[in-house]
């Protein structure tokens, strides 16, 4: 069996109308200046980064639910890319978010697919194994230095072995940050300095601050199948999940069970609220806008619904709490191209011009997304603070956070019920009905159940 490497927030579908993100309404002041929206002749030729594309290449381009929103945008990387690459014509097509995985894999099984398209990484191993998507890096071979602009973290966002890609990344969503309450850290005279970084400094400032005030240090949304979960846990924690073979689950070990013992201990000495076992991300993000808790781990588009809930709420932003790897999860979306395609290099170069740094920033300054490209963050938009856009805070410590990206979760087989059976012997052992130990058995042999009912299908 291999190992599959996909999103930290497995199952989601599409990362822009998820994050319920829409465009600025403004006149889009910023476009002005930006060198997307205004290339000059050297641009465009340093934007040229593929050889020898096909002359006459006619190739097809979908997107996933970027219209009508973002149809100026989208136009514009084709007028832009076609001032590149005068050889190449692009047709552009928006497809709905909950008809293109289907749309696709009849496209590509009539003949008909178009040449590059925005899909979910967690689509993209059923189009890789069946040879329906061209893997990048072999594409990529005349031009080593390409794949060095991106964040490697989300270039292999989805790798069958670890090392190579079959997407190229596009726009990214970040999720680990931590905003704090500062008068309430000021009322317990702790600093900046005393804010966790990692899951066991986050037990001791919870005890600190549920001991010597009516405050809870934070409270966690363990209620649902596709956020927060003890396995994606143990992963970030470098928790071994596969056997040597990576044949059946493995990860049932003592050094899982104390990792896990630290959130099951967090709820039964009241360091966290006890309904934080059937919290969803908004009853979390509500506690903190409330002033209940002095912290919340939170991704920065969740952060406007704290100015919703309390506009006189005084917080800034840090970093979030980590794992021993150290790494940072990370929403991708991906780009790639058709196996089938008669233009590769054309198809390849369209997907490079869409993810490069330029187009990357531009499209960061229309709406909340974080870019791919490493070099898009030496726009100064990264290192502003919009004063309306508490969003904006993450801007100066996105590069970072970027650089630091590595989506480890594992995706099992019959992937819901997996959740479902994650998800019920992690609320056992936090409502301590069982031990962790015991929890974390029963979870490995019911997993082993669905990888083997699946390997007979």
């Amino acid at each position: 069996m291999k190992r599959y490497f996909a999103l930290f927030v497995m199952l989601a579908v599409l990362l822009i109308p998820a994050l319920g993100i829409s465009a600025q309404e403004d006149e889009h002041p910023l476009r002005a200046t930006d060198p997307f929206w205004n290339p000059t002749p050297e641009l465009l030729q340093q934007w040229r980064a593929i050889d020898d594309v096909e002359e006459g290449a006619q190739i097809t381009f979908w997107t996933m639910s970027l219209s009508p929103t973002f149809n100026e945008y989208i136009e514009k990387i084709v007028e832009n890319f076609q001032a590149t690459y005068p050889e190449v014509t692009v047709t552009w097509e928006d497809q709905p978010w909950d008809t293109l995985q289907d749309k696709y894999r009849n496209a590509v099984a009539s003949g008909d697919a178009p040449d590059v398209v925005n899909l979910n990484p967690a689509w993209v191993v059923e189009f890789a194994e069946a040879g329906s998507v061209l893997n990048i890096d072999e594409l990529l071979a005349d031009y080593p230095g390409i794949r060095d602009e991106y964040s490697q973290g989300a270039w292999l966002t989805y790798s069958i072995d670890g090392e190579t890609s079959y997407q190229v990344p596009w726009y990214l969503g970040l999720s680990n940050f931590l905003a704090y309450n500062t008068d309430i850290l000021a009322e317990l005279g702790l600093t900046e300095e005393d804010l966790p970084t990692t899951w066991p400094e986050l037990y001791d400032f919870a005890q600190t601050v549920r001991e010597n005030s009516d405050y809870y240090g934070t409270s966690l949304n363990f209620g649902t199948l596709n956020e927060r979960n003890v396995m994606q846990y143990l992963v970030y924690n470098d928790v071994a999940i596969w056997n040597e073979d990576g044949t059946q689950v493995a990860f049932n070990t003592p050094e899982a069970s104390e990792q896990f013992q630290i959130w099951a201990d967090l709820l039964a000495n009241d360091y966290i609220p006890a309904e934080s076992v059937t919290d969803d991300h908004r009853a979390m993000i509500d506690r903190f806008a409330a002033g209940e808790t002095a912290i919340v781990l939170v991704a920065p588009h969740m952060l406007r619904l704290v100015e919703e809930a309390n506009p006189d709420l005084n917080y800034a932003v840090v970093p979030g709490v980590s794992g021993t790897s150290g790494a940072n999860p990370t929403d991708v979306q991906s780009l790639v191209v058709t196996g089938s395609t008669e233009f590769p290099r054309a198809s390849l170069a369209l997907a490079l011009f869409v993810t490069n740094a330029e187009t990357q920033a531009a499209f960061a300054k229309e709406v909340g997304i974080y870019p791919s490209n490493l070099e898009s963050y030496n726009d100064p938009f990264f290192q502003t603070v919009d004063e309306e856009n508490p969003g904006s805070m993450i801007r100066p410590l996105a590069q970072g956070y970027v650089e630091g990206a590595d989506n480890r979760p594992t995706v099992f087989p019959n992937a819901a019920e997996a959740e479902q059976v994650i998800l019920e012997e992690q609320t056992a052992a936090l409502l301590g009905e069982k031990s962790t130990q015991e929890a974390l058995d029963s979870m490995a042999a019911r997993l082993n159940e669905l990888i083997a009912a699946a390997a007979t299908e």
